[in-house]
């Protein structure tokens, strides 16, 4: 398992999911705003990996629309102490494309990706496999799907 955290969420947009980590506890685990999966023993590597080779089947299709969190713009391309863009969380928004793809392929096609041809990892697979009911419950709502990682652990 990976030492960060993360988890995917659902929410109506990028307004609430900024105006829901302003507040302050959804910031550090976006359960306390939104209905999230926390994928429990897979890496948020191989879960991504994943998703990354579903969304491949579209041809003009990405995998993420944009970053949410942090909220302002990254205004250099150096690493600063304490900056958010360095320290995280970070929240992403996936595209809608992806949303949709995983709410309607079958557990078989997901059971069966196989990035760069080599078997993902058990947890991996159940994760995504946990994720499909939350991308129906958003598209079903008209809502889109999001991937937050947690700060990195204090050195």
């Amino acid at each position: 398992m990976s030492p960060l955290g993360y988890a995917f969420f659902r929410a109506p947009g990028p307004d609430a999911v900024r105006a829901a980590f302003d507040a302050g506890p959804a910031l550090h685990d976006p359960a306390a705003a939104f209905e999230v999966l926390h994928p429990a023993d897979a890496d948020p590597g191989d879960v991504l990996e994943l998703l990354d080779e579903l969304v491949r089947t579209r041809p003009d299709a990405d995998l993420v629309d944009r970053t949410v969190w942090p909220s302002a713009e990254r205004p250099h391309c150096f690493e600063i102490p304490g900056d958010p863009w360095t320290t995280g969380p970070w929240a992403h928004q996936l595209t809608a494309a992806t949303r949709d793809l995983l709410a309607t392929t079958p557990a078989r096609t997901l059971l069966a990706l196989r990035p760069h041809r080599r078997t993902p990892p058990a947890a991996a697979l159940a994760a995504l496999a946990a994720l499909t009911p939350l991308a129906r419950r958003a598209a079903t709502a008209g809502e889109h799907l999001y991937y937050w990682l947690a700060a990195p652990p204090a050195e």
